[in-house]
């Protein structure tokens, strides 16, 4: 057995907090502590998850940023950015951190099973199941993701977006590999990018992460994805909202080549 945080950002969720904290208090592998990431709520949701949370004798910390009247997914990181400082001290000498979403349910031997995994595969630096009846994804997933602390010591500011893909994309520049296991499953509800919202949302993403316009291009129309490419050239044409981290910027920007590279790879061994 060995230990972990769990990290949970929440906004207005006091309904569905207490099925997660009770979900994660029955795991075979509970936190160390659970981190919960308060985005501004404006109900209960941080009473409500320190009162559940000290019923199921759970060691917990609550980062609450100011109430605000409306969630703003554009600005998550902020909440990350805040709850750092504290990240790294819960981090000294616990080896792993992992994140969930309070709409998820998970096996009560997830965590136990995917720290495990990490301490057989040295060179795996983030792992996660994957979500029930949903499409396999290239990264591991933000709900359930686990990963080396190392990773998050070492971040000296977050994206304003999320710690979702960057996580992975510092993980990558460390040299590990990205783990996706699809024998283990996760219950949640389908993402929200397969949404039109979603769609234009991951276009404007794809101009603020640095992404190649002719990966972009290709993209929108190999996938019939008007959406996408509207919510790309909405955020060109204003040229203000852009990621200012150089690692991420390289990888995104590297997209279109390194999609090309493995193409060509997947050719030549058939």
């Amino acid at each position: 057995m060995v230990d972990y945080i769990l990290i949970t950002k929440f906004y207005n969720e006091q309904k569905r907090l207490p099925s997660l904290i009770q979900n994660i208090s029955s795991q075979t592998l509970r936190p160390k502590v659970f981190v919960f990431m308060n985005d501004g709520s404006n109900d209960s949701s941080a009473e409500v998850a320190a009162k559940e949370a000290t019923k199921y004798g759970l060691k917990f910390e609550i980062v609450s940023m100011p109430p605000k009247a409306k969630g703003n997914l554009d600005t998550l990181g902020r909440a990350w950015n805040k709850a750092q400082p504290l990240l790294r001290v819960l981090l000294r000498n616990v080896p792993y951190a992992a994140t969930a979403d309070v709409d998820t349910i998970f096996p009560i031997t997830y965590f136990e099973g995917m720290t495990t995994y990490l301490e057989n595969h040295h060179d795996v630096g983030v792992v996660a199941g994957q979500v029930r009846n949903q499409p396999k994804r290239t990264f591991p997933m933000f709900t359930g993701k686990v990963f080396r602390a190392n990773i998050i010591r070492d971040i000296k500011q977050y994206w304003e977006v999320s710690a979702d893909s960057f996580i992975n994309v510092k993980a990558l520049n460390k040299g590990y590999r990205l783990v996706i296991l699809g024998n283990v499953t996760v219950e949640s509800p389908p993402t929200h990018l397969h949404t039109w919202k979603g769609r234009y949302r991951q276009g404007r993403l794809a101009y603020y992460s640095g992404t190649s316009l002719s990966y972009v291009i290709l993209k929108g129309i190999a996938k019939h994805d008007p959406q996408y490419l509207r919510g790309y050239w909405s955020e060109r044409s204003r040229r203000i909202w852009r990621c200012r981290d150089e690692e991420v910027l390289a990888y995104y920007g590297n997209e279109f080549r390194r999609r090309l590279v493995g193409l060509v790879k997947r050719v030549l061994h058939l």
